[in-house]
């Protein structure tokens, strides 16, 4: 039997396999395992350290949508977990009460718009609410108080708005009534009118058609909350300090000024009220933590888009955690020195500064003090995420993943010692499943740049080839980064005969800023020769048949994907996903054009930056394309609009080259259905069997 015929025979067992297990750990992955995934996140560590509530989401395939449930466990390796919500209801975000008796939920039920639940550990029994609390709430340090925030309409203004965008209380005559009545299309004179995933956007000028977000407080017992900003614009990143009497926010007064990108300053409120405005200048502010003694906020701090758009910058703005005096505004840098980019901080009773942040391809706690240097709590080869700790600052929970292991929940000290594993929603599907790990790769671009990747070799009808087909992957961003992460579409690849080879070339995240900005206003550069030497590497160093590679991405990998086969012939196959090919119509088509006005510094018009745009975009260089290429796209996605496919499949038809188009209604950017997942796998699969098999 021909490799072709063999590898037809293996897509055919992924996609229409039975249910039953072949013999345990051996059997290749099959599309339908998909469907078996559980993901668990969202872990909030119980105040003593004894039990840690997280959300696990598993797939309803006949419903075609993924259901979300909160789970308990005990902070042990003998753990058994158990679910704590109705299997009836979506429920998310676990919060603890201070005193560890009220778990308090999100959960959408029935017609009721107000979210939040609650349940009672001690006593037991069936979720409930508490009359008054109708957003997420904040727990105050001494569990008297919560504070939430929600919509509200301004004081003496209750207009509502129709969908064309005229407000009910303007004076209009029968005739003209009835007109808007029948019109079922949309009306708007505002810039951000639609964005991703969110569909058409109200009016974000108007405080009637987009209420803020104020701030709120309210006894734990219930009652009539108390409002206690009145800043007419969105409150958020909400943290009382240690004494319960203030509580720190964010909040952008230029939010309704449609021509100025986000802006959020730092602020205080006391909870009987009197608001402060403690920063006012071109930094973004957020995730404020107090410090122990209520002397200072530390925040996520970075120079403003708009600062770094008008300053023509070379490069986009640092992230740093600050710690912002509340005596006289002043901010000292806790992360000078240190060339990453960290997460939200948290600060612990003796004033150490906590933060998540990736260094390579791998994600790890770590930790800074006052005037001393960033250590790494965390380690090894893998990607930790959500960590949540007790009151006293001794046991710290975490979701974990590699690239062969789904995410589970861990729990460790707070140094990182004495670690368990105590979430196995995935073990009886690996137990079943063979999976290969990943094996990391480090090689120089052609300026000699240092470069990190990853090789997972081929697993079943190819494992024993001479030489075996490559599926080179690159990922979206440009500011994000691979990693010691699963992937079932890596590991469906792999169990399908072919080596996948992802890497985290310039412009992609845990490497520094100078490696951070480098494509800086030259999108398929420096990337480009990165990702070619990675392939050019993995031929070098395994048995790889260079008549069959394959290259793919979505988003700013689908640009990238475009770009690859209009530079260069070296590929047998391609799929675009989600990709960008014109830059110029992508800047008026899009919703968010700051990339473009920041990164290529401009809009199409203006001759410097229009110029720039044009020659990145693929399209340009379309002329000679000569690779079989699939698209596949979201028809609702407003990030990367369809359009911009559109364009690169009809420059492949029209030169006979090709090219089969894969959309999928009602598909945003991201956050695509279970189905139409699992039919893009199946589409995939095809593709590279087509153009990469040997024959």
């Amino acid at each position: 039997m021909s490799r072709r015929s063999l590898l037809a025979l293996v897509l055919f067992a992924l996609v229409l396999a039975p249910s039953a297990a072949t013999a345990q750990g051996t059997r290749p992955l099959r599309l339908s395992d998909y469907y078996r995934l559980v993901e668990t996140g969202s872990p909030a560590m119980a105040p003593d350290g004894e039990r840690v509530a997280y959300v696990r989401t598993t797939i309803d395939e006949t419903a075609n949508r993924r259901h979300r449930e909160i789970w308990i466990v005990e902070a042990n390796d003998f753990a058994e977990a158990r679910r704590l919500t109705s299997p009836s209801h979506e429920s998310f975000a676990p919060v603890w009460s201070p005193d560890g008796r009220l778990l308090a939920f999100q959960s959408p039920r029935g017609g009721d718009a107000n979210r939040t639940w609650f349940l009672d550990l001690e006593a037991g029994g069936e979720a409930f609410q508490i009359t008054g609390i109708d957003g997420r709430p904040i727990f105050s340090p001494d569990g008297l108080w919560v504070a939430f925030t929600k919509e509200t309409v301004p004081t003496g203004q209750a207009a509502t708005r129709t969908r064309s965008g005229r407000s009910r209380y303007e004076t209009r005559d029968e005739e003209q009534a009835l007109i808007e009545e029948r019109f079922q299309g949309r009306i708007y004179d505002w810039m951000q009118a639609r964005f991703d995933r969110a569909g058409y956007l109200p009016d974000p000028r108007d405080p009637l058609a987009t209420p803020p977000t104020e701030l709120y407080v309210i006894p734990i017992s219930g009652g009539r909350a108390r409002q206690i900003t009145r800043l007419g614009v969105d409150i958020g990143n909400v943290a009382w300090d240690s004494t319960s009497n203030r509580l720190a926010f964010v909040a952008d007064l230029t939010q309704r000024d449609e021509h100025s990108y986000q802006r959020h300053d730092l602020w205080t409120v006391e909870r009987d009220g009197g608001v402060t405005q403690v920063t006012d200048d071109e930094f973004v502010y957020g995730a404020p933590a107090w410090m122990p003694d209520g002397s200072a906020v530390v925040v996520r701090r970075y120079e403003g888009l708009d600062s770094v758009i008008a300053g023509a910058s070379r490069r986009g703005a640092p992230i740093d955690l600050f710690s912002v005096s509340l005596e006289n505004g002043a901010a000292t840098n806790l992360t000078a020195n240190w060339d990453l980019r960290p997460g939200a901080p948290s600060v612990s009773a003796a004033g150490t500064v906590r933060f998540a942040a990736n260094i390579g391809g791998e994600s790890h706690l770590f930790e800074v003090s006052r005037g001393g240097a960033v250590r790494q709590v965390t380690s090894g080869r893998r990607w930790l995420s959500g960590f949540s700790a007790d009151t006293a600052g001794q046991r710290i929970a975490y979701v974990g993943t590699t690239a062969s292991h789904p995410p589970e929940l861990f729990v460790a000290n707070a140094d990182g010692g004495s670690e368990s594993r105590v979430t196995r929603h995935n073990d009886v599907l690996l137990s079943q499943v063979l999976l290969a790990a990943a094996r990391p790769l480090s090689f120089a671009s052609t300026d000699a740049q240092q470069l990190e990747g990853w090789l997972i070799l081929p697993r079943g009808s190819f494992a024993d080839s001479p030489a075996f087909p490559l599926i080179l992957s690159m990922h979206g961003g440009p500011h994000g980064a691979y990693g010691e992460r699963f992937s079932f579409q890596f590991q469906l690849w792999a169990t399908a005969g072919y080596g996948v080879l992802y890497t985290n070339p310039r412009g992609s995240t845990g490497y520094g800023e100078d490696f951070l900005w480098a494509t800086w206003g030259g999108w398929g550069n420096l990337d480009y020769e990165d990702t070619m030497s990675g392939v050019g590497y993995a031929i070098e160093t395994y048995n790889i048949d260079v008549s069959r590679l394959g290259v793919t991405g979505y988003s700013y990998g689908g640009f990238l994907t475009n770009w690859l086969i209009t530079h260069t012939d070296r590929f047998a196959a391609a799929i675009s996903g989600a990709g960008i090919s014109n830059w110029v119509s992508d800047y008026g088509t899009a919703d968010i054009p700051r990339t473009k006005e920041s990164e290529f510094f401009g809009p199409p018009w203006k001759p410097t930056s229009g110029d720039l745009l044009w020659e990145q975009s693929p399209i340009k260089h379309a002329d000679g394309v000569s690779t079989p290429t699939l698209f596949l796209h979201g028809e609702s996605d407003f990030r990367v609009p369809i359009e911009q496919a559109e364009q690169m499949y009809t420059a492949l038809r029209k030169q006979e080259v090709a090219a089969r188009f894969v959309r999928y209604p009602d598909s945003s950017h991201g956050g695509w259905r279970p189905w139409d997942m699992v039919h893009r796998y199946a589409e995939e699969l095809r593709w590279w069997q087509h153009y990469l098999s040997d024959e």
